[in-house]
């Protein structure tokens, strides 16, 4: 505790950044984070295409362009720019189970 006291008082006053952290590496971080919820949601099994990786973080780079403008014209078309390339993609589904199957799952 005491040392997380000491570091805060080492900081120059209204300097936002740590040591090592700028505004650039911040928004590396944000768009990584917000690619690989898009990932989890498009592609919960894997077998990501390149053409749809792509597509997956340019719309990532769009949100978090959306989420840190303030004009709300420009952040009305990062959204829709975004949600227009995730249109493009195909979700993956579950493959449906035959009636055989599903009788067979319930059978001890």
């Amino acid at each position: 505790m005491q040392a997380e006291l000491q570091q805060e008082k080492r900081r120059v006053p209204g300097v936002p950044f740590k040591p090592g952290m700028n505004s650039r590496k911040l928004k590396q971080i944000k768009i990584a984070a917000k690619l690989a919820e898009l990932v989890a949601e498009y592609f919960p099994n894997g077998g990501c295409g390149v053409m749809d990786a792509n597509r997956l973080k340019l719309a990532a780079q769009h949100y978090i362009d959306a989420d840190l403008c303030r004009d709300p014209v420009i952040r009305q078309r990062a959204t829709r720019c975004a949600e227009y390339l995730l249109n493009k993609i195909r979700r993956q589904e579950e493959p449906l189970l035959s009636a055989r199957e599903l009788l067979e799952q319930l059978r001890p």
